[in-house]
């Protein structure tokens, strides 16, 4: 299993730690390289290289992908350029995060340490969990969102695709949040955020 990891920033950093942890004991597993549209310092600090830009990368036999990009509309874009090349993609599950057994997860997800899902909560493709996030039962992640560190998802809650919830924010239960929201850090959210809006405070109030 060749590894090739979209994205060479330092997000793309903590997916090459990940995978290690994930997949480290099995000799076939190797990280490639990584792509990137920009320049990168990521070989000069001991990383395998970057390999070429997405779009000009040539899938090959035995390869599969993780896309370590935050921001969730150009992870959208990078992802569809590789599924377009006929590209895999794989979770990243780190083993001392707690999984429902009847919670459900998508292709390309990545679920860091200490993260905690709860009864049949849904985890669509492409979403980022960063560590200690507490995901409460029948809870609704979309694809391609990005849940930072510390926030909590009390139970029944619906989160819409490409949406971004900042480290440390609290949504009780029944919270929705449209497609494309962004919720600030520390943020306390009682009802619903309207679809591309941010934002902040305790509780929740829109800045844009």
């Amino acid at each position: 299993m060749n590894l090739v990891i979209i994205g060479a920033s330092g997000l793309a950093r903590e997916v090459f730690d990940l995978a290690h942890i994930c997949y480290g004991s099995n000799p076939k597993f190797i990280v490639k390289g990584f792509l990137s549209d920009g320049p990168s310092q990521i070989e000069s600090m001991g990383y395998p290289k970057v390999l070429n830009t997405v779009a000009g990368y040539d899938v090959a036999e035995g390869d599969v992908f993780f896309c370590a990009i935050g921001n969730v509309k150009d992870r959208k874009k990078t992802v569809e350029i590789i599924l377009a090349k006929g590209g895999k993609f794989i979770n990243l599950i780190h083993p001392s995060s707690i999984i429902s057994p009847s919670a459900k997860i998508g292709i390309g997800v990545a679920i860091k340490a200490f993260c905690s899902v709860a009864s049949d909560v849904f985890i669509s493709d492409f979403t980022y969990i960063q560590s200690s996030v507490i995901i409460g039962h029948d809870v609704k992640i979309g694809q391609f969102c990005q849940l930072n560190s510390f926030s909590f998802f009390a139970g029944n809650c619906n989160i819409n695709n490409l949406c971004t919830i900042n480290a440390g924010a609290k949504l009780v239960q029944k919270t929705v949040v449209e497609e494309e929201a962004i919720v600030g850090m520390g943020s306390v959210v009682l009802t619903r955020v309207k679809k591309g809006t941010t934002v902040f405070g305790i509780p929740a109030k829109r800045l844009l």
